[in-house]
């Protein structure tokens, strides 16, 4: 049972893509829904600094962020849990707008270095 839990981890950490994910069974969906797999600050953190030195598309970082945000087999530490959700909703006001641009990604950088929430973007007036 620990194996799809171990793959969920890889797909955390950039190691395993989620479209190369087996279908999930019910015993293990059952203990992943009880015991989710923990997302830190430093995990959304290596995912947007992948993405600003080009190594992930923005599509690449949309599917991670919509899999790991909504999939309720992840679930944030929970010092870090607010932080997080800010980031995440900045993100997302931003995907609707269509790009990212680098200080974008440097203010989500530094909330989440602090663990600070979003409060809102102001662009290079920061």
């Amino acid at each position: 049972m620990n194996n799809y839990r171990h793959m969920l981890e890889q797909v955390r950490d950039l190691k395993l893509k989620k479209d190369d994910l087996p279908p999930v069974s019910y015993e293990e969906e059952t203990d992943l829904l009880e015991n989710p797999v923990i997302i830190n600050r430093q995990h959304v953190m290596h995912m947007l600094k992948r993405y600003k030195q080009e190594l992930i598309d923005l599509t690449n970082l949309f599917d991670w962020i919509h899999f790991v945000w909504f999939s309720e087999l992840f679930a944030c530490e929970k010092a870090d849990a607010d932080s997080i959700a800010s980031v995440i909703e900045f993100l997302e006001d931003l995907e609707e707008e269509g790009d990212i641009i680098a200080s974008e990604i440097d203010y989500c950088l530094n909330e989440l270095e602090h663990n600070k929430h979003v409060e809102g973007w102001f662009g290079d007036d920061l």
